[in-house]
């Protein structure tokens, strides 16, 4: 096999430059293929999208300890993920890859993520003026996204005041080689701005999860955290917490269910984060832990323990989120608010409930029935396993994306 170099672009992911720092599908994909043999160049941000602090203060090159280099660029920041200053920093940082790319030797192919549909357009653009084959992966259906934060009457409007945005979008899908996604919806969605059927080099490769190696981290608070939690039925939410990911009706829930052997633990940050502290501190609930940010070792510390892992939001949403493949990797069933793809899953392989977005009664019946029938939870559990061993385990997700990059890159032919 021939060794190839690899451009991945994908700005929204934490940098894997420290213990603890949970590698998601970029970072995995990065490493499965270094470990294949090839070069990796990942360009990324130097602003932490979860935490909302800067990874580093100018731009800057690291290697991380599996060999990958990552070119950090620098934009301005922000503190809100759907606001005109991400906006800004994504410019900024496609721009500067446009301005550096130039400079550095040229890949055999790149992957490109979208968002940042901006960054995207011009890998494609780089890409088709050198003749190297590009697959853009989508994560997220912008700039369509926008649309969805203004009144109905607005809307049209706002799509013309965006048109050089769509038009971006649109540019960036019908030039590139392949289309990938982490869900058939979104895969659909590209094709549909491609404007083609789906071919050979459109592929669905889901999120997955990767459960961390070595020894778990023993913090203070999940020593205390675990000594409140071993005899009780857990209830988990971990995630970021925003206007699509908000874990307020687990507050809610946990009002009604304090007089049942239950704990529920919300864990992550986010913009709505000082909104939920003080709402869980009002509540005076003692069934009830709002963690903070964890790392992987403490996620995976937690998920042991855990009963359920709850997924809600609080509109009609088509989403597959990451925390899913994280509860099915710990055995968890889920109970969900989400539309699409992943209800369809849930349902097909009875790995756990969905109830309507906001409903609490129906999200605490849910939680009840696993609650009252050991049985049944024990059921949904042992599918829950199957189901992420033989569809959502990383390693063997990652490994067919990187073969298909060497497919479409001409390593094997096509």
């Amino acid at each position: 096999m021939t060794n190839l170099s690899i451009w991945l672009i994908q700005i929204g992911e934490p940098l894997p430059l420290k213990a603890g720092v949970r590698k998601m599908r970029t970072a995995i994909l990065a490493d499965i293929l270094i470990a294949r043999g090839h070069n990796v160049v990942w360009w990324a941000s130097a602003f932490d999208h979860f935490t909302k602090d800067w990874t580093c203060d100018n731009d800057a090159e690291f290697t991380t300890k599996s060999g990958v280099q990552i070119k950090a660029l620098k934009g301005t920041g922000y503190k809100k993920n759907i606001s005109l200053a991400r906006f800004i920093d994504h410019r900024i940082i496609a721009r500067k890859f446009r301005k550096s790319a130039p400079f550095l030797d040229r890949p055999d192919i790149i992957v490109a993520s979208s968002p940042s549909y901006d960054l995207a357009y011009e890998a494609v653009r780089y890409a088709k003026k050198h003749d190297i084959p590009v697959l853009i992966d989508i994560r997220d259906e912008w700039p369509d996204i926008f649309i969805q934060y203004v009144p109905a009457l607005l809307q049209k409007a706002i799509r013309l005041i965006l048109y050089r945005e769509f038009f971006l979008i649109k540019n960036a899908m019908r030039t590139a080689n392949g289309l990938i996604a982490m869900m058939n919806s979104l895969l659909e969605w590209g094709l549909r701005y491609a404007d083609r059927a789906k071919g050979s080099t459109d592929r669905v490769f889901h999120l997955g999860y990767k459960r961390p190696s070595g020894v778990e981290k023993q913090s203070g608070q999940m020593l205390a955290l675990r000594a409140n939690l071993q005899s009780k039925f857990v209830v988990t939410f971990i995630g970021t917490f925003g206007y699509n990911n908000d874990p307020s009706i687990l507050i809610e829930c946990a009002r009604a269910l304090s007089n049942f052997d239950m704990h529920f633990v919300i864990a992550g940050e986010g913009e709505l984060y000082n909104v939920i502290k003080s709402k869980v501190k009002e509540s005076r609930l003692d069934n009830i832990t709002l963690t903070g940010w964890l790392d992987q070792y403490e996620i995976s510390t937690l998920l042991n323990y855990s009963g359920i892992g709850i997924c809600p939001t609080n509109q009609y949403r088509d989403a597959f989120p990451n925390k899913i493949f994280a509860y099915l990797s710990a055995g968890l069933p889920i109970v969900t608010s989400y539309q699409g793809e992943l209800k369809e899953t849930i349902q097909k392989y009875e790995i756990g409930y969905y109830y309507p977005p906001n409903d609490v009664a129906a999200l605490i019946d849910c939680i009840k029935k696993l609650y009252d029938d050991k049985g049944l939870h024990r059921r949904l559990s042992l599918n829950a396993q199957r189901v992420y061993k033989e569809y959502f385990d990383a390693d063997k997700i990652y490994v067919d994306y990187a073969e298909h990059i060497e497919r479409v890159a001409g390593n094997q032919g096509m």
